[in-house]
Protein backbone atom coordinates (compact mmCIF):
# COMPACT_ATOMS: atom_id res chain seq x y z
CA UNK A 1 0.00 0.00 0.00
CA UNK A 2 1.44 2.96 -1.02
CA UNK A 3 1.02 6.31 2.02
CA UNK A 4 -0.11 9.70 0.47
CA UNK A 5 -0.94 12.56 2.99
CA UNK A 6 -3.31 15.31 2.24
CA UNK A 7 -4.80 14.18 -0.72
CA UNK A 8 -8.55 15.27 -2.26
CA UNK A 9 -10.79 12.76 -1.58
CA UNK A 10 -12.45 12.86 -4.96
CA UNK A 11 -10.65 13.06 -8.60
CA UNK A 12 -11.40 15.24 -10.82
CA UNK A 13 -14.16 13.58 -12.91
CA UNK A 14 -15.89 11.86 -9.87
CA UNK A 15 -16.33 15.49 -8.06
CA UNK A 16 -17.84 16.82 -11.63
CA UNK A 17 -20.42 14.31 -11.92
CA UNK A 18 -21.47 14.21 -8.72
CA UNK A 19 -21.67 18.21 -8.43
CA UNK A 20 -23.62 17.74 -12.14
CA UNK A 21 -25.90 15.46 -10.10
CA UNK A 22 -26.79 17.53 -6.68
CA UNK A 23 -27.36 20.77 -9.67
CA UNK A 24 -29.74 18.20 -11.17
CA UNK A 25 -31.73 17.57 -7.97
CA UNK A 26 -32.36 21.17 -7.54
CA UNK A 27 -35.16 22.55 -8.99
CA UNK A 28 -35.30 24.88 -11.83
CA UNK A 29 -37.04 28.03 -9.76
CA UNK A 30 -35.12 29.93 -6.76
CA UNK A 31 -35.81 28.17 -3.67
CA UNK A 32 -35.26 30.38 -0.31
CA UNK A 33 -34.20 26.93 1.30
CA UNK A 34 -31.93 24.05 -0.45
CA UNK A 35 -31.52 20.43 1.09
CA UNK A 36 -28.31 19.99 0.85
CA UNK A 37 -28.84 16.44 2.62
CA UNK A 38 -30.09 15.44 -0.63
CA UNK A 39 -26.68 15.75 -2.28
CA UNK A 40 -24.93 14.14 0.89
CA UNK A 41 -23.19 10.59 -0.42
CA UNK A 42 -21.63 8.36 2.09
CA UNK A 43 -18.91 5.55 2.01
CA UNK A 44 -17.64 2.87 4.49
CA UNK A 45 -13.77 3.96 5.44
CA UNK A 46 -11.71 1.70 6.80
CA UNK A 47 -8.24 2.46 7.99
CA UNK A 48 -5.47 3.25 10.55
CA UNK A 49 -5.26 6.68 12.25
CA UNK A 50 -2.56 8.46 11.38
CA UNK A 51 -2.14 11.82 13.56
CA UNK A 52 -4.87 13.90 14.99
CA UNK A 53 -5.52 17.22 14.74
CA UNK A 54 -7.44 18.72 17.37
CA UNK A 55 -6.86 22.00 16.43
CA UNK A 56 -8.43 22.13 13.35
CA UNK A 57 -10.61 19.18 14.60
CA UNK A 58 -8.92 17.08 11.57
CA UNK A 59 -8.63 13.18 11.14
CA UNK A 60 -5.27 11.82 8.98
CA UNK A 61 -6.17 8.52 8.36
CA UNK A 62 -4.63 5.79 6.30
CA UNK A 63 -7.56 4.05 4.49
CA UNK A 64 -8.32 1.57 2.54
CA UNK A 65 -9.56 1.31 -1.39
CA UNK A 66 -13.13 2.33 -1.28
CA UNK A 67 -14.06 0.53 -4.69
CA UNK A 68 -15.65 2.68 -6.87
CA UNK A 69 -14.69 6.26 -5.06
CA UNK A 70 -11.33 6.40 -3.99
CA UNK A 71 -8.06 4.35 -4.06
CA UNK A 72 -6.27 3.47 -0.71
CA UNK A 73 -4.62 6.70 0.48
CA UNK A 74 -3.43 8.59 3.40
CA UNK A 75 -5.43 11.95 3.62
CA UNK A 76 -6.68 14.25 6.53
CA UNK A 77 -10.82 14.08 7.10
CA UNK A 78 -12.46 16.69 8.69
CA UNK A 79 -14.77 15.60 12.29
CA UNK A 80 -17.84 16.77 12.91
CA UNK A 81 -17.52 15.84 16.62
CA UNK A 82 -14.36 16.79 17.98
CA UNK A 83 -15.11 15.10 20.98
CA UNK A 84 -15.14 12.10 19.06
CA UNK A 85 -10.68 13.00 18.81
CA UNK A 86 -9.95 12.61 22.31
CA UNK A 87 -10.85 8.78 22.29
CA UNK A 88 -8.47 8.17 19.17
CA UNK A 89 -4.71 7.89 19.31
CA UNK A 90 -2.67 7.24 16.24
CA UNK A 91 -1.99 3.36 15.22
CA UNK A 92 -5.90 3.19 15.88
CA UNK A 93 -7.97 0.67 13.69
CA UNK A 94 -11.29 2.07 12.55
CA UNK A 95 -14.26 1.88 10.61
CA UNK A 96 -16.18 5.02 9.60
CA UNK A 97 -18.45 6.93 7.59
CA UNK A 98 -17.01 9.48 4.86
CA UNK A 99 -20.01 11.68 4.01
CA UNK A 100 -19.36 13.44 1.30
CA UNK A 101 -21.55 16.53 0.06
CA UNK A 102 -21.03 19.56 -2.39
CA UNK A 103 -19.57 21.27 0.57
CA UNK A 104 -16.61 18.93 0.71
CA UNK A 105 -16.43 15.70 2.97
CA UNK A 106 -15.97 14.64 6.68
CA UNK A 107 -16.38 11.88 8.63
CA UNK A 108 -18.95 10.37 11.01
CA UNK A 109 -19.89 7.25 13.00
CA UNK A 110 -16.46 6.49 13.80
CA UNK A 111 -15.52 3.02 15.48
CA UNK A 112 -12.43 2.06 17.07
CA UNK A 113 -11.97 -1.44 16.07
CA UNK A 114 -8.46 -2.36 17.17
CA UNK A 115 -6.28 0.23 19.62
CA UNK A 116 -2.76 0.77 18.49
CA UNK A 117 0.48 1.42 19.67
CA UNK A 118 0.44 5.04 18.84
CA UNK A 119 2.61 7.33 17.19
CA UNK A 120 4.05 5.05 14.45
CA UNK A 121 5.60 6.87 11.60
CA UNK A 122 3.69 5.12 8.79
CA UNK A 123 5.54 3.35 5.62
CA UNK A 124 6.56 6.05 2.86
CA UNK A 125 5.92 8.98 5.00
CA UNK A 126 7.77 12.27 3.98
CA UNK A 127 10.12 14.67 4.85
CA UNK A 128 8.86 17.68 5.93
CA UNK A 129 10.64 21.30 6.21
CA UNK A 130 11.31 22.41 9.93
CA UNK A 131 12.52 25.87 11.35
CA UNK A 132 15.63 26.82 10.30
CA UNK A 133 16.32 23.94 7.66
CA UNK A 134 18.66 25.03 4.77
CA UNK A 135 16.62 24.90 1.60
CA UNK A 136 18.72 23.61 -1.23
CA UNK A 137 19.29 25.03 -4.26
CA UNK A 138 16.73 23.47 -6.03
CA UNK A 139 16.69 24.99 -10.20
CA UNK A 140 13.52 25.39 -11.85
CA UNK A 141 11.88 26.29 -15.23
CA UNK A 142 10.00 30.09 -15.38
CA UNK A 143 7.12 31.33 -17.80
CA UNK A 144 9.88 32.47 -19.91
CA UNK A 145 12.27 29.14 -20.26
CA UNK A 146 14.78 30.70 -18.15
CA UNK A 147 16.64 29.15 -15.47
CA UNK A 148 15.61 30.04 -11.77
CA UNK A 149 17.81 29.00 -8.95
CA UNK A 150 16.40 29.38 -5.20
CA UNK A 151 19.89 31.02 -4.39
CA UNK A 152 18.94 33.75 -6.64
CA UNK A 153 16.41 34.56 -4.07
CA UNK A 154 18.82 34.96 -0.76
CA UNK A 155 18.51 38.74 0.81
CA UNK A 156 14.95 38.50 0.13
CA UNK A 157 11.91 36.44 2.08
CA UNK A 158 10.67 34.02 -0.81
CA UNK A 159 7.11 32.62 -0.40
CA UNK A 160 6.91 29.63 -2.36
CA UNK A 161 4.05 27.77 -2.89
CA UNK A 162 3.02 24.64 -5.33
CA UNK A 163 0.60 24.12 -8.04
CA UNK A 164 -0.50 22.62 -11.24
CA UNK A 165 -2.33 24.89 -13.71
CA UNK A 166 -5.25 22.06 -14.59
CA UNK A 167 -5.70 21.58 -10.48
CA UNK A 168 -10.03 21.20 -10.84
CA UNK A 169 -10.22 21.88 -7.04
CA UNK A 170 -11.35 25.58 -6.01
CA UNK A 171 -9.94 24.84 -2.78
CA UNK A 172 -6.29 23.60 -3.62
CA UNK A 173 -4.35 25.15 -5.99
CA UNK A 174 -6.75 27.88 -7.12
CA UNK A 175 -7.05 28.96 -3.64
CA UNK A 176 -3.43 29.18 -2.98
CA UNK A 177 -2.92 30.88 -6.64
CA UNK A 178 -5.62 33.68 -5.67
CA UNK A 179 -4.17 34.37 -2.19
CA UNK A 180 -0.49 34.75 -4.19
CA UNK A 181 -2.00 37.23 -6.33
CA UNK A 182 -3.42 39.47 -3.62
CA UNK A 183 -0.21 39.22 -1.53
CA UNK A 184 1.03 40.75 -4.92
CA UNK A 185 -1.10 43.45 -5.04
CA UNK A 186 -0.23 43.88 -1.18
CA UNK A 187 3.56 44.39 -1.65
CA UNK A 188 2.94 46.91 -4.53
CA UNK A 189 0.86 49.07 -1.88
CA UNK A 190 3.89 48.68 0.51
CA UNK A 191 6.86 49.50 -1.20
CA UNK A 192 9.08 49.01 2.00
CA UNK A 193 8.19 45.30 2.53
CA UNK A 194 7.20 44.95 -1.11
CA UNK A 195 11.20 45.48 -1.85
CA UNK A 196 12.11 42.83 -0.01
CA UNK A 197 9.87 39.83 -0.95
CA UNK A 198 9.64 37.47 -3.35
CA UNK A 199 6.65 35.12 -4.65
CA UNK A 200 7.73 31.82 -6.66
CA UNK A 201 4.28 29.32 -7.48
CA UNK A 202 6.44 26.12 -8.52
CA UNK A 203 4.48 23.27 -10.54
CA UNK A 204 4.95 20.06 -10.13
CA UNK A 205 3.06 18.79 -13.74
CA UNK A 206 6.18 18.99 -15.85
CA UNK A 207 4.58 17.36 -18.73
CA UNK A 208 1.82 19.87 -18.93
CA UNK A 209 2.73 23.17 -17.59
CA UNK A 210 5.47 24.13 -19.97
CA UNK A 211 6.54 27.74 -20.25
CA UNK A 212 3.97 28.94 -22.77
CA UNK A 213 1.44 27.38 -20.61
CA UNK A 214 2.77 29.17 -16.88
CA UNK A 215 2.65 32.41 -19.04
CA UNK A 216 -1.48 31.94 -19.88
CA UNK A 217 -1.62 30.59 -16.43
CA UNK A 218 -0.30 34.29 -14.88
CA UNK A 219 -2.17 35.82 -17.40
CA UNK A 220 -5.53 34.86 -15.60
CA UNK A 221 -4.18 36.98 -12.68
CA UNK A 222 -3.87 40.10 -14.97
CA UNK A 223 -6.93 41.78 -13.53
CA UNK A 224 -5.90 41.38 -9.91
CA UNK A 225 -2.31 42.35 -10.63
CA UNK A 226 -3.05 44.95 -12.88
CA UNK A 227 -0.45 43.43 -15.05
CA UNK A 228 2.28 40.85 -15.64
CA UNK A 229 3.52 40.08 -12.61
CA UNK A 230 6.71 38.87 -13.17
CA UNK A 231 8.83 41.75 -11.64
CA UNK A 232 7.93 40.02 -7.79
CA UNK A 233 6.09 36.61 -9.08
CA UNK A 234 7.70 34.17 -11.04
CA UNK A 235 5.38 30.95 -12.62
CA UNK A 236 7.67 27.75 -12.56
CA UNK A 237 8.03 23.90 -13.06
CA UNK A 238 10.25 21.54 -11.58
CA UNK A 239 12.28 19.31 -14.03
CA UNK A 240 11.00 15.61 -13.91
CA UNK A 241 14.45 14.33 -12.72
CA UNK A 242 14.27 16.98 -9.60
CA UNK A 243 10.84 16.40 -9.13
CA UNK A 244 11.06 13.45 -6.44
CA UNK A 245 14.19 15.33 -4.29
CA UNK A 246 12.20 18.83 -4.37
CA UNK A 247 8.89 17.16 -3.13
CA UNK A 248 10.39 14.90 -0.44
CA UNK A 249 12.33 18.33 1.17
CA UNK A 250 8.74 20.16 0.91
CA UNK A 251 6.73 18.13 1.90
CA UNK A 252 4.39 17.53 -1.39
CA UNK A 253 2.70 14.19 -2.03
CA UNK A 254 1.54 13.98 -5.46
CA UNK A 255 -0.01 10.57 -7.51
CA UNK A 256 -0.76 11.11 -11.81
CA UNK A 257 -3.76 9.64 -12.30
CA UNK A 258 -4.85 9.84 -16.11
CA UNK A 259 -5.08 13.67 -17.21
CA UNK A 260 -4.85 15.01 -13.11
CA UNK A 261 -2.55 14.57 -9.90
CA UNK A 262 -3.83 13.64 -6.83
CA UNK A 263 -1.61 15.67 -4.46
CA UNK A 264 -0.87 17.22 -1.22
CA UNK A 265 -0.14 21.48 -0.23
CA UNK A 266 2.69 23.05 0.33
CA UNK A 267 3.45 26.72 0.91
CA UNK A 268 6.49 27.70 2.87
CA UNK A 269 8.15 31.14 4.20
CA UNK A 270 12.01 30.99 3.35
CA UNK A 271 14.22 33.53 5.12
CA UNK A 272 16.65 35.73 3.63
CA UNK A 273 19.76 33.50 4.80
CA UNK A 274 17.66 30.73 2.39
CA UNK A 275 16.27 28.33 5.42
CA UNK A 276 12.75 27.69 6.10
CA UNK A 277 11.04 30.12 8.45
CA UNK A 278 7.48 28.80 8.71
CA UNK A 279 5.87 25.74 6.66
CA UNK A 280 2.53 25.28 5.54
CA UNK A 281 0.81 21.68 4.77
CA UNK A 282 -2.58 23.03 4.23
CA UNK A 283 -4.74 25.78 2.32
CA UNK A 284 -6.04 26.90 5.99
CA UNK A 285 -3.72 30.46 5.59
CA UNK A 286 -4.74 34.03 4.51
CA UNK A 287 -2.28 36.06 2.65
CA UNK A 288 -2.41 38.26 5.97
CA UNK A 289 -0.96 35.32 7.17
CA UNK A 290 1.95 35.42 4.90
CA UNK A 291 2.70 38.66 5.24
CA UNK A 292 2.83 38.74 8.85
CA UNK A 293 5.52 36.39 8.77
CA UNK A 294 7.68 38.54 6.00
CA UNK A 295 7.24 41.06 7.79
CA UNK A 296 8.87 38.90 11.46
CA UNK A 297 11.43 37.69 9.83
CA UNK A 298 12.42 40.74 8.54
CA UNK A 299 12.40 41.93 11.93
CA UNK A 300 14.10 39.28 13.54
CA UNK A 301 17.14 39.92 10.52
CA UNK A 302 16.80 43.57 11.81
CA UNK A 303 17.77 42.39 15.32
CA UNK A 304 13.91 43.50 16.10
CA UNK A 305 11.74 41.30 18.28
CA UNK A 306 9.65 39.34 16.34
CA UNK A 307 5.56 40.25 16.80
CA UNK A 308 2.82 41.06 14.83
CA UNK A 309 2.89 43.77 12.18
CA UNK A 310 0.50 46.21 11.11
CA UNK A 311 0.47 46.33 7.24
CA UNK A 312 -1.91 48.88 5.75
CA UNK A 313 -3.68 47.27 2.81
CA UNK A 314 -2.98 43.65 3.93
CA UNK A 315 -5.77 41.53 2.56
CA UNK A 316 -7.50 39.21 5.03
CA UNK A 317 -9.18 36.61 2.90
Amino acid sequence: MRHRRHFRILRARTLFAFLLAAIALVPAACSKKPAPELAARRYHLVGKVVSIDVEHNSLNVDGQEIPGFMMAMTMPYPVRDAKTLSSLGPGDEITADVVVTDDGAYLENIVVTKKGSGGAKPAGARNTPHPGDQVPDFAFVDQDGKQVHLRSYQGHVLLITFIYTRCPFPDYCPLVSRNFSQIYVALKKDPALGSKVRLLSVSFDPEHDTPAVLKRYAESFRTTTGGDPFDRWKFTVVPAKDLPKVADFFGLIYTPEKDQISHSMSTTVISPEGTVYKWYEETDWSPADLLKDAAQVLQQGNGRSAGPHPSAGVPTA
